[in-house]
């Protein structure tokens, strides 16, 4: 299917393919980027939920000349199984462990598709934006938590063209609702802690909002950053620098507890919750290389008055990150977005040389720019 033929395409994939495109898809250029290293990977695995599900994903869905796929909810590939060949011939496109393949970076595809509408998708070869993807079909199913309904990930089949039956797809969310099954009967309910850091401080643990001290904020940014735990040593030295005592560290999270409950875990202090927050969804956006997604979600400094060094430190990492992408993308609204964030006299100067003189904003920008080389 070409760009031309976008109108006679299903809607499910027409309406993909214009996200696609607006996000800057080339369907000759574009391949999926391999974000995480093999070690890294199976640091993800460990710690996700659908790790369980995959043995029972696996056994109901190992059929020849395919593969199968459990991506997590970014569009990041955490285990591929299957027929070797296919493996291999997978790994061309890079369709592996690893690779990331959400719409905004390789286009519309199964995947990406599911996680971008919640829905159950297949895409049959050139209904794929990206033409090396052409010679595959691919079904796929999100799965999501039974007791939340937070969206986990997605469990994919794909094989070459030739080699995919049709039932495939009900296969695959019959599975998926397999998962979900599993899930509700063996796996305890997750708790869901959201931190929104930037340019404020709220938080609420299963859509309750917590009451927080900047302290508070403190500790639960460090441990949203170590998802495998800190010691109390560690933690001191996190929040307070050399100077840190242990004792006073104990101390913020026996108070901190009180409001989190078990969600706190000791030996190592570390979170037992999906944690959710403005300022990890930027950190993973940059990560894989989502300039446009980073800029959108940064909405301004990390806790802009602590001085504990993880969020010193944090926070200039993601503004530096940030405003690099912006002034090199040059995108006008990404520029407009970081702008509300702080007078910075260079994301100005740019704004106002790419706004016209009859736009409103042009004087606004000017005022601004004026102030921030006073």
């Amino acid at each position: 299917m070409d760009p031309v033929e976008l109108g006679a395409a299903r809607p499910v994939i027409s309406e993909s393919w214009r996200r696609s495109l607006a996000a800057r898809v080339d369907p000759d250029r574009h391949e999926a980027p391999v974000v995480y290293a093999p070690d890294e990977v199976a640091d993800l695995r460990g710690t996700h939920p659908l790790a369980e599900t995959v043995p029972l994903l696996e056994q109901t869905l190992s059929m020849d000349d395919t593969i199968m796929i459990v991506t997590d909810t970014r569009g990041h590939v955490l285990w591929c199984e299957g027929d070797n060949r296919v493996r291999h011939k997978a790994e061309r496109v890079h369709l592996t462990e690893g690779a990331r393949w959400s719409e905004d970076v390789i286009g519309t595809n199964a995947m990406g598709t599911a996680l971008a509408t919640g829905r159950p998708v297949t895409v049959h070869s050139r209904e794929h934006l990206v033409r090396t993807c052409h010679g595959w079909t691919c079904a796929a199913s999100p799965i999501t938590d039974p007791h939340t309904g937070v969206l986990l990930g997605v469990v994919d089949v794909s094989g070459p063209l030739k080699t995919m039956h049709p039932a495939v797809a009900q296969l695959v969310s019959a599975a998926a609702q397999l998962a979900q099954h599993h899930l509700k009967q063996f796996a305890p309910r997750q708790h869901v802690l959201t931190l929104d850091f930037l340019g404020g401080l709220h938080a609420d643990l299963d859509g309750r909002s917590l009451a927080l001290t900047l302290r508070n904020a403190e500790v639960l940014t460090a441990l949203a950053l170590h998802p495998k735990g800190l010691t109390a040593e560690q933690l001191a030295l996190s929040l307070y620098g050399e100077r840190g005592n242990p004792t006073t560290v104990r101390a913020e999270l026996h108070r901190l507890r009180a409001q989190l409950g078990g969600v706190l875990l000791t030996r190592p202090y570390r979170l037992d919750a999906v944690v959710r927050g403005d300022f990890l969804d930027v950190r993973t956006a940059l990560r894989s290389g989502d300039a446009g997604r980073a800029t959108r979600r940064y909405s301004g400094e990390l806790l802009a008055r602590s001085d504990a060094p993880v969020v010193r430190e944090e926070r200039a990492d993601l503004a530096t990150a940030v405003r690099k992408g912006v002034l090199e993308r040059g995108d006008l609204d990404a520029l407009l977005a970081f702008a509300d964030s702080g007078d910075d006299a260079e994301v100005l100067e740019r704004l106002r040389s790419l706004l016209p003189v009859t736009d409103p904003r042009h004087a606004l920008v000017s005022s601004r720019l004026r102030r921030a080389l006073e």
